[in-house]
């Protein structure tokens, strides 16, 4: 029970501090009553500032301790500039002095600790996950239990590989070939699971192994092949503006 006690008493601390500041109370209807415009305004926005800086102090919230100790040093500043009419220099001393007092005096009210930063999720693009894919693929293969077909599975496995870093050099290339990497990524996954719980591989596998194997070759051929295209007609158009600009 004693800690929320402290707590709460600690908390009303920060109105002791604003307490001192009762003569103002006794200023506000005097500069009011003599047309003290300065003394007036140095009463008013000294006593809003310090209500605000308790009620700031009194949060908790990290941070809130110092932001509501600058406050109180500006109100003691403006009340000592204004209603007290002392000269500027003194005015700012005194502000100073009532900010140290703050610190001091609220130096070791419990405030909130605020949360950690959130670390940011690193969201892998569609070829690094495919990169991925096809290491663990081959890591199941090189230190799991042997499995039946596993030189072909290794070999389409390698091709898919070969693939994936042909569109990694070229990632703007023919969309269509990332879509057939990926389902066959997924494929050769599944297969690679029954296998391993011990599933008998069909007659049809291994040809669909060896399927997959070609098609990831002609995907790698059909790439370069555009490319050699697109430098070929690159070629012509540059050895045509040389031959124009030589007119």
């Amino acid at each position: 029970m004693n800690g929320p006690v402290v707590g709460r008493f600690r908390g009303l601390r920060v109105w002791f501090m604003v307490a001192f500041a009762w003569p103002l109370l006794f200023k506000l209807p005097i500069a009011i009553l003599l047309g003290q415009g300065r003394g007036l305004l140095g009463a008013a926005l000294g006593l809003g500032l310090l209500v605000l800086a308790a009620l700031r102090m009194q949060g908790g919230r990290a941070g809130d301790t110092r932001r509501g100790a600058v406050m109180i040093g500006v109100a003691a500043g403006l009340i000592a500039g204004l209603s007290a009419n002392l000269f500027p220099p003194a005015a700012v001393l005194l502000g100073f002095g009532a900010w140290a007092g703050a610190r001091l005096l609220s130096d070791d009210i419990a405030e909130e600790v605020p949360p950690p930063e959130p670390e940011p999720v690193v969201i892998p693009t569609a070829l690094e996950e495919a990169q991925s894919r096809t290491a663990a693929l081959r890591g199941r293969l090189t230190h799991g239990a042997a499995l039946p077909l596993a030189a072909q599975i290794g070999t389409a496995a390698t091709a898919l590989d070969g693939l994936l870093r042909e569109i990694a050099s070229r990632p703007d290339h023919i969309p269509e070939a990332r879509r057939f990497l990926s389902m066959q990524l997924d494929g050769l996954d599944r297969v690679m699971q029954r296998l391993e719980r011990g599933a008998e591989p069909p007659a049809t596998l291994a040809p669909l192994l060896d399927g997959i194997t070609v098609a990831s070759d002609d995907w790698r051929q059909r790439h370069r092949a555009a490319e050699s295209a697109a430098l070929d007609i690159q070629v012509k158009v540059m050895g045509d503006r040389l031959r124009e600009d030589g007119r």
